[in-house]
């Protein structure tokens, strides 16, 4: 049988799928499964398909199932998950530490397994924050803490980042935030081989705090030592805009090229040995396999220096499956080698096939296999040291420009970003870091360790400057990036039935073309169809991407405790209210949850930004918003403008040349496409009778009315009764269809009075899930549910989604359309999944 280790690694790959989709829609599962065993024997009792290949297929499937179900499914009866299901108490935990240490400039973090909770015996991982960057800790450490268990936080809006999903990948399913290091007790300190070479990376971090400076520190840190939490968003934006933000984690490509380096150093070693010796060493063994042997120790030691983190150990798999290829005489067999390393760590850890890093490290070095290999069969021979040069580089720049067609849709499903400039940048950028950052930093690094500061620290500081230099340019290039919609499961299919078939047709193209004597040109009519068919299947399903909005759309993004909303007028303007945040602004809801909400919506252009007031729940998400979209306007109110971080804003709107309009009741209707907008809130000379600054500020708020056709729209910001009043003795129309309710639903906003007046049909309230002031009250939400208002919350329905079309305002909570996980099968199991078929359907045509 011909490759049945790709056969097989396939084989538990569907099994691992079909795990997954088990969990959502168990009933088709065992149905597909059935069918599929069904026509698998009926094929090898008819002699079609062997039993051999039956089996190879079929064990492996159901071990891939089982393996996934289990995983991701199963819990041991003292998982404290069950011991102690959602509570607020604080508990006293004991436990060793299982992570290196992931620090940022604030706070340090950690993986905790559990030993005792309350003094009962229980098992699981939590997540340990501490607000402390120097936490003097380690792995093996064990320890005992109090504080209270959460379930991890995140944002429910369409392809946002499920932070909860991604920590019960690796076993984690509470969080524990601690306010100082005083809490923890070590009870036990720990040893072993791993904690020293854990004890020596921080030696190295502060040789490198202590002899370097700016982002060339931070990124000698993360590049040499995986230790990210001294780079900052603007930087990462940097490599993400360049195309290369891949090599700022320690993963395949500059571990492949550390391995690269320590296996031409071991073979130049050997060459140097007396010509007697190496004549005797060569006839007893190969040079290669002895530098292959050699490498490995070495990689897996830097892999451990690294922080042994789960994408580097990945790598590390890779990179040993190929040193095993060299050493068993396969090296032309790559991808088995990689069919090998997916295999085995997809084995240890089944869910890591829906990892992001699993699916982009995997994907590049397949790309590069096939070019590797296309690259052999042609068999070019280099003529001339300066022709072999050439073609070195060409086969560099071939295989950075199909490694980025290939990983390319991946990131936009993602990260909602497309770079152009990796397909130069890549061919630069990459050598320069792992032949230049990495084994400089390193070698600085270890010997530090024998010496009182870091070595050639002049040297390391001028090489990481250029280096980031080198990726500033890149991403500043015209059209360096783009961000396009994510694309969808089946868009992505289709891309790769496209990219296979093309890749199979332009093969057979060169060989007969450069190999006339050993290859025919034949059209394969099968992938000329695949090709022809994927094409046709990208074009429909793109094109409605690129069509008019027919009605009025209304969205309130997921912001947590905060409000924001865009409104999508028909001919393309774009309106948005307010950008959330929070208030120490160490989370950047601009750049990591509104953006991309944006992007994954079509908008490219902002026509009118309107801040309501300038609190940061309200404010700081602008900052970015603001660099990062084309924005024709913003609206202010202009009477906080000594409120901290305001003077940011205005000094982004400066350089982006943003006109800054202050508004007020006083100002004329504003007519932006269809759409009428006017102000009826506050007036220049309105003072709020609140006494606390920070209540008076909220009653400043802008109060927005967009009416478009017959359909009014009403934005209040913050304001609280005293506003309310002011608008009610003011005689304003405040009759709506869509309310954004005040104030997050806080009980000193939404007076009776205001609500009869407003009478909206539908009232979005904008809040975080258990936040501390308790907002909505429940005596607000009485009061809009009697005047027959339909209530939408972002803390329960996550985003909220309203579209104005011929049955009137219709309504959508993306909480509705998220696919309800299936904890037992049973009656409710089917109910359930007939409601993430229709789930499935709906979001497909809907969103």
């Amino acid at each position: 049988m011909q490759k049945p280790l790709i056969v097989l690694t396939l084989a538990y790959v569907a099994g691992l799928l079909l795990g997954q989709g088990f969990l959502y829609f168990p009933a088709a599962g065992i149905i597909l499964v059935i069918v599929s065993l069904l026509i698998a024997g009926i094929f090898a009792l008819s002699g079609r398909v062997s039993l051999q290949r039956f089996l190879l297929v079929t064990i492996p499937g159901l071990a891939g199932m089982a393996a996934y179900l289990y995983s991701a499914a199963w819990l041991p009866s003292d998982h404290y998950t069950r011991l102690f299901p959602e509570t607020k108490a604080p508990h006293q935990m004991s436990g060793t530490i299982a992570s290196s240490l992931d620090r940022d400039p604030d706070r340090t973090s950690f993986v905790v397994d559990v030993h005792r909770i309350d003094a009962v015996p229980a098992s699981g991982r939590v997540r340990v924050s501490i607000r402390e960057a120097n936490a003097s800790i380690g792995y093996g450490d064990r320890i005992l803490f109090s504080g209270k268990l959460f379930r991890p936080g995140g944002y429910r809006n369409p392809g946002g980042f499920d932070y909860s999903a991604y920590l019960e990948q690796s076993g984690v399913h509470r969080v524990v935030s601690l306010k100082g290091l005083d809490q923890i007790q070590v009870l036990v300190p720990g040893a072993g081989v791993f904690r020293t070479i854990q004890d020596w990376r921080e030696r190295i971090r502060r040789a490198f705090l202590a002899s370097t400076r700016g982002p060339g520190s931070a990124i000698l840190q993360a590049m040499v030592l995986g230790e990210e939490g001294g780079l900052t968003d603007e930087m990462r934006d940097w490599f993400m805009a360049a195309g290369v933000t891949h090599i700022i984690s320690i993963s395949g490509s500059h571990l492949g090229m550390f391995a690269i380096i320590c296996f031409g150093l071991i073979r130049l070693l050997l060459r140097l040995m007396p010509e007697r010796w190496y004549h005797w060493l060569t006839l007893h063994a190969d040079p290669r396999k002895i530098a292959a042997w050699a490498t490995l120790p070495l990689v897996i030691f830097y892999t451990l220096l690294a922080g042994g983190q789960t994408a580097t150990v990945r790598s590390l798999v890779m990179i040993a499956a190929a040193l095993a290829a060299l050493i068993l005489d396969r090296e032309t067999a790559l991808v088995h080698s990689l069919a090998i390393a997916a295999l085995l760590i997809l084995a240890v850890t089944p869910q890591a096939l829906f990892d992001i890093s699993f699916q982009l490290s995997f994907l590049s070095v397949l790309s590069i296999a096939f070019v590797v290999r296309l690259w052999q069969e042609l068999g070019w021979e280099r003529k001339g040291r300066v022709i072999g040069l050439l073609r070195d580089a060409a086969l560099l720049m071939i295989i950075s420009f199909s490694t980025s067609l290939v990983t390319g849709p991946l990131v936009a499903r993602y990260f909602n970003q497309v770079s152009l400039a990796g397909l130069v940048s890549n061919t630069i950028v990459v050598p320069f870091a792992g032949m230049v950052i990495v084994p400089l930093g390193l070698l600085s690094g270890v010997l530090s360790l024998f010496m009182d500061a870091l070595p050639f620290a002049g040297l390391n500081q001028f090489m990481a400057d250029r280096f980031i230099g080198t990726v500033v340019f890149f991403s500043r290039l015209p059209f360096a990036v783009f961000h396009p919609r994510s694309p969808g499961l089946l868009w992505l299919t289709a891309y790769a039935v496209l990219a296979a078939s093309c890749f199979v047709l332009l093969r057979a193209w060169l060989l007969a073309r450069f190999k006339p004597l050993a290859s025919s040109f034949r059209i394969s009519r099968t992938a000329v169809a695949a090709a022809t068919g994927a094409a046709l299947l990208l074009v429909a399903l793109s094109v409605p991407a690129f069509l008019p909005k027919r009605g009025l759309e209304v969205s309130f993004p997921d912001v947590g405790q905060g409000d924001s909303a865009l409104v999508q007028i028909p001919g393309g303007r774009t309106i948005l209210i307010d950008g959330g945040g929070t208030y120490d602004d160490r989370f950047d809801v601009g750049r990591r949850v509104l953006a991309p909400f944006l992007w994954g919506r079509g908008v490219r252009r902002l026509d009118l930004v309107v801040l309501s007031h300038p609190h940061p729940d309200h404010m700081n998400g602008l900052k970015f918003i603001l660099k990062a979209f084309d924005v024709g306007e913003v609206w202010t109110h202009g009477m906080d403008g000594d409120l901290p971080g305001y003077d940011d804003l205005v000094r982004v709107m400066r350089d982006k040349r943003v006109r800054h309009t202050v508004m007020s009741a006083r100002d004329a209707t504003v007519r932006l496409g269809d759409a009428q907008l006017n102000v009826l809130h506050p007036v220049p000379t309105f003072h709020s009778r609140e006494r606390k600054g920070y209540a008076a500020e909220n009653d400043r708020s802008l109060v927005l009315r967009v009416a478009f056709r017959d359909r009014v729209l009403l934005f209040t910001g913050d304001i609280g009764t005293g506003a309310e009043g002011a608008l009610l003795h003011g005689e304003r129309d405040l009759k709506c269809d869509l309310l954004k309710v005040p104030h997050h639903g806080s009980r000193s906003s939404s007076s009776e009075a205001f609500v009869a007046a407003a009478r909206p049909l539908l009232a979005v309230v904008t809040v975080g899930r258990e936040n501390r002031y308790h907002h909505p009250a429940e005596e607000v939400i009485e009061r809009y549910q009697r005047t027959g208002s339909r209530i939408y919350r972002t803390d329960r329905d996550g985003a909220v989604f309203i579209r104005d079309d011929d049955r009137g305002l219709q309504a959508m909570a993306w909480s509705d359309r998220e696919l309800s996980r299936i904890r037992e099968i049973g009656e409710t199991s089917l109910q359930l999944e007939r409601e993430n078929w229709k789930r499935v359907w709906i979001r497909k045509w809907e969103l």
